[in-house]
């Protein structure tokens, strides 16, 4: 769960509705019906990955030309990525940008689930860095000149919220140079992590890509930076350390 919640005004059968979920699009949408705004709401509480799947797939069927298409779509691919389904995040996060390719935050999710479950030995593996960097450069495009998604917000919530989402495509993006041996590149984009991402788990991320790559020793800087991290909690420093020993076992060997 990322620390950034982006609050946004949705406005639906005639009433507002703030919810804290973030969304990439900030122009208002109102529904054209009580039942569609009701429809939109049950994806907004539902209490968990598969009720949301749920309540996404009956607005998108029964509203075929709701307003709501492309939120809807991302936030079923979130819930499916929630469920560690890789492979529905990726089908539905660009069903998400089909229906707006401004939506960075599917943009985002994709960039990272490509690069998350690419590996040095996959025969697809170049096919998928191709998409991952596609998805995290066309989101960092799109955040240059993203409006504030709700007005309450303050202009430094919004930048934590936008430097958080950039952290997450350089990330993919040192991902997509560590596995094509781009090691200055890698380090460029993963310093980019580090400055702008809250979540050192995503640090953690980067290390183990490097280990992936048999890139050991670059991958204790970035497990140390981890761990180091102002908001590293006391099971984020356990992973790191771990991590960092499996790296450190195998530069001994």
């Amino acid at each position: 769960m990322r620390r950034i919640a982006i609050l946004t005004t949705v406005l639906f059968a005639g009433t507002l509705s703030l919810q804290q979920i973030s969304f990439a699009q900030a122009k208002p949408m109102k529904a054209k019906s009580a039942k569609e705004g009701q429809a939109f709401n049950a994806i907004l509480q539902a209490p968990d990955p598969d009720a949301r799947i749920k309540a996404a797939n009956e607005l998108i069927t029964n509203f075929a030309d709701t307003d709501f298409k492309g939120i809807a779509l991302y936030l079923e691919a979130e819930a499916y990525q929630m469920k560690n389904d890789s492979d529905k995040a990726i089908v539905y996060g660009e069903q998400a940008v089909e229906a707006d390719p401004k939506n960075y935050q599917a943009l985002v999710l994709l960039a990272k689930t490509y690069a998350a479950t690419t590996k040095a030995n996959d025969l697809d593996k170049e096919e998928k860095l191709t998409k991952t960097e596609k998805y995290a450069n066309s989101a960092l495009e799109v955040l240059k000149t993203a409006e504030k998604p709700n007005t309450q917000l303050t202009d430094a919530q919004w930048t934590e919220g936008k430097n958080d989402l950039m952290g997450q495509c350089y990330l993919a993006l040192g991902i997509v140079a560590t596995y094509r041996n781009k090691m200055d590149d890698a380090k460029a984009n993963f310093t980019k992590v580090a400055e702008l991402d809250p979540d050192p788990t995503d640090l953690i991320r980067a290390g183990r890509a490097l280990i992936d790559a048999k890139k050991f020793e670059e991958a204790i800087t970035w497990l140390d930076k981890a761990a180091a991290s102002p908001n590293a909690n006391a099971q984020v420093k356990s992973i790191a350390e771990a991590d960092k020993k499996r790296a450190q076992a195998q530069i001994k060997k």
